[in-house]
């Protein structure tokens, strides 16, 4: 799957809500996610344990992707995978977590562009927005959309974010 993505620090959670009511975003859910992220000669992986607050279903999967390091609005390369997936592709891994990140996110979506408000613990407030760029959609149509909101949630952020949060 490929997105554009974009995060920077968010210096007013209230006035990204607003903005997120403002642009017709749709809040999607409450989510707790606990990333443990492992070393790989290629790219990010992360295995994700995630609980919905409101409906309480579980999910647990493993999310490899590959990202440059930068702070304006970049492609990203990325797919979910399992167990066996994992061990396909990382023969032999030495599965040991090299940095546990621990966050509560908020999940709106506008359009194909996903918008999450995250308190991470020990770090502080985040934005992130994902463009998801589907087998139909124009890479360039899904980059604007992500500028434009960039642009209009811009008075609610702070400094922009090149890496994961593993690097902060």
């Amino acid at each position: 799957m490929k997105n554009i993505e974009f995060k920077a620090e968010l210096r007013n959670l209230e006035l990204a809500k607003a903005i997120c009511h403002a642009v017709c975003a749709k809040r999607i859910a409450a989510l707790l996610q606990t990333d443990e992220y492992v070393a790989v000669p290629e790219g990010r992986l992360k295995r994700r344990v995630e609980r919905n607050e409101e409906s309480g279903a579980v999910r647990d999967e493993w999310l490899w992707y590959d990202r440059p390091d930068r702070t304006n609005a970049r492609a990203s390369r990325w797919t979910r995978l399992d167990d066996a997936q994992v061990e396909v592709r990382f023969p032999g891994l030495d599965r040991k977590s090299t940095r546990v990140i621990v966050k509560r996110r908020e999940l709106w979506r506008a359009e194909n562009v996903r918008i999450h408000l995250d308190a991470v613990a020990g770090l502080g407030n985040y934005f992130e927005l994902e463009g998801i760029v589907g087998i139909s959609d124009d890479p360039a149509e899904t980059r604007l959309k992500v500028q434009t909101l960039i642009d209009q949630f811009r008075p609610a952020l702070g400094e922009p974010v090149s890496g994961s949060y593993a690097d902060l």
